[in-house]
């Protein structure tokens, strides 16, 4: 929720200058005046109110053209309440296609002063070039156009994705975008633009997923202005195209957890097995599929995707691939092929900045040659990096070349936090990095995928210290065990310290519960036990102290109460301090 006014602030505007690589041709293309800037005032969940500028620079499209145009970056700063704040905090977003801008207003939004307390100084998000507000917006709706009456096609696929990328960049340039001028190391200059704008002498970067692998050209070519670097995933110079091991080490691992499990260890003991028994069933015979009213065939190379993406994202999406694959065995493919249907529908450029940058930032031949290698040796075969040459060459960008691919020798603190079960920019990738990287350091949180839960206390506290300058020690956290979806016939199996409890004690309990900030919590009566889906969460198991406390297995959850009324009927619950009222 934003309230707008304007004003004009003198601040002057300094022209990017390319220290390293590339060099900013003789007569580019200068901007004549300094960044107007527009405050918002954002209202914090916590009801605090505060105040934020939103402006834009002026850089040159390409800095490598005497003759280039300029655009426009756009960024938005929130000042930070600490009468001596560090350097500030500049938040790169992932994809390639990401809202920085959107980013810290989700943080500020949801975290108010508390989480600016953390930051330690002013926070920054810049929209990179052809993104979110920056001008020209390279957003796209162009679609693939993949069909529906055909299981997945490696080499049809591609001849589909190939001609729809080749028109759109044909389409940009007849617009006047000179897609030459948007990589990676432009809009790490634009960084740079952006600081010296703003009047700060260094920054601290803030990058997730692909926002890493732009930090890390940022330090390359402006580590003298590079205060520190907190790198959420690590996506290195020459990680751009990812391994078919990643996915590969990604499913052995939730195999692992799969068998531990003490109720689905017994139920599948090798979840490896049960995926490639599957597998082969599909590369036998494709399965067409009635979802929604429409007819969808679905084969090997779907559930091959499907497992490479669903595993290596976030942690509730990994627990649920366990029971999909028990029902695929079973000849119930309902959920892959409205996954496929989906994805399919949705599969397109979205955004031209994003291909062409990965198509810039490319890959060495070493690199390619590891991906050929790597191919036959894992069960999901080539489905991560397959057709990346031919997707890149239809954009007709220049290649950033093997210097830029090179490994990065720096003294700037880093501090990598990457989940275990991330396999898009997997732990291996930031434990490669830190070769090079004297002051590097690295926390692994446990049962966490692409996407790490920030807020665990422990992990928390390490990158707030991490950021004010403190030391850190921290190497590993555990976000809580991974809340498998159960599949039929698996029953929940009580944890020790579980009470047995009357089943009409846990019906009592049972209902709608609202908290303050209009939250809501639905609690079930199960077996032994209740199930609540918290928002974010999905399906959490409560397990009974007594008829009226709760625990749950999950460490971020707290300990619930349930609170009764004079006439003995439940009429709210309390955990750490907050309560919620039962609405049915």
């Amino acid at each position: 929720m934003h309230t707008r006014y304007l004003s004009r602030l003198a601040l002057p505007l300094l022209l990017a200058v390319a220290p390293v690589g590339r060099a900013p041709a003789a007569g580019a293309a200068a901007p004549a005046e300094g960044p107007v800037l527009e405050v918002e005032v954002l209202r914090a969940r916590d009801g605090t109110e505060l105040r934020a500028e939103l402006g834009r620079v002026e850089v040159p499209e390409n800095r490598g053209r005497a003759d280039s145009r300029t655009i426009s970056v756009a960024f938005l700063r929130v000042r930070s309440p600490r009468p001596d704040p560090g350097p500030p905090v500049f938040f790169l977003a992932g994809g390639p296609g990401g809202s920085s801008i959107e980013a810290v207003r989700r943080f500020v939004e949801g975290g108010g002063a508390r989480f600016l307390d953390l930051i330690g100084g002013d926070v920054v998000g810049v929209d990179q070039r052809g993104v979110g507000r920056s001008l020209p917006n390279l957003d796209s709706d162009t679609l693939y156009g993949l069909p529906l009456d055909r299981p997945a096609d490696a080499e049809a696929d591609l001849a589909l994705r190939v001609a729809a990328c080749r028109a759109e960049a044909r389409r940009w340039r007849e617009r006047g975008v000179d897609l030459d001028g948007y990589d990676t190391v432009e809009s790490a200059d634009d960084l740079d633009a952006v600081r010296r704008a703003l009047g700060y002498e260094r920054m601290t970067l803030w990058g997730t997923s692909y926002g890493t692998h732009l930090a890390l050209a940022t330090i390359r070519r402006h580590g003298h202005r590079v205060a520190r670097a907190l790198l959420i995933g690590a996506e290195g110079p020459d990680h751009t195209v990812k391994l078919p091991s990643y996915a590969q080490e990604g499913l052995e691992l939730l195999a692992e957890r799969v068998a531990a499990d003490p109720e689905l260890g017994a139920a599948i003991p090798d979840l490896l097995a049960l995926a490639r028994t599957v597998l082969d069933r599909l590369a036998e015979e494709p399965v067409p599929v009635e979802v929604d009213g429409e007819r969808v065939v679905v084969g090997r190379r779907d559930l091959a995707e499907y497992l490479a993406v669903e595993i290596g994202v976030t942690a509730e999406r990994a627990a649920a691939v366990p029971a999909a694959l028990v029902a695929m065995e079973a000849g119930d493919f309902t959920a892959l092929a409205r996954w496929a249907r989906d994805a399919r529908r949705t599969a397109g450029v979205l955004t031209a900045m994003g291909m062409v940058v990965d198509a810039a930032s490319g890959r060495t031949a070493a690199r390619a040659e590891r991906i050929a290698a790597e191919t036959d040796a894992c069960l999901l075969g080539d489905v991560a990096p397959h057709g990346f040459d031919e997707v890149a060459a239809a954009w007709g960008v220049a290649d950033l070349g093997d210097g830029f691919r090179a490994p990065l020798h720096t003294d700037v603190p880093v501090l990598f936090v990457v989940g275990d079960l991330d396999s898009r920019t997997p732990v291996r990738n930031a434990r490669e990095l830190m070769e090079t990287m004297p002051n590097a350091r690295l926390i692994v949180v446990e049962n966490a995928a692409h996407a790490v839960p920030l807020g665990l206390p422990e992990l928390r506290r390490a990158w707030s210290d991490f950021l004010c300058g403190r030391e850190v020690t921290l190497e590993r956290v555990d976000a809580g065990p991974l809340r498998f979806a159960r599949p039929p016939g698996v029953a929940a199996r009580a944890p020790e310290g579980a009470l047995a409890v009357d089943s009409t004690a846990l019906a009592a309990c049972a209902g709608l519960y609202e908290f303050p900030d209009g939250a809501t919590l639905l609690v079930e009566a199960a077996a032994g036990r209740l199930v609540a889906r918290f928002p974010g969460k999905g399906e959490l198991d409560l397990w009974p102290r007594s008829e009226t406390e709760f625990f749950c297995l999950d460490p971020n959850v707290p300990d619930l109460t349930f609170l009764r009324g004079a006439d003995g009927r439940v009429t709210g619950l309390r955990g750490s301090g907050v309560g919620a009222v039962r609405l049915d």
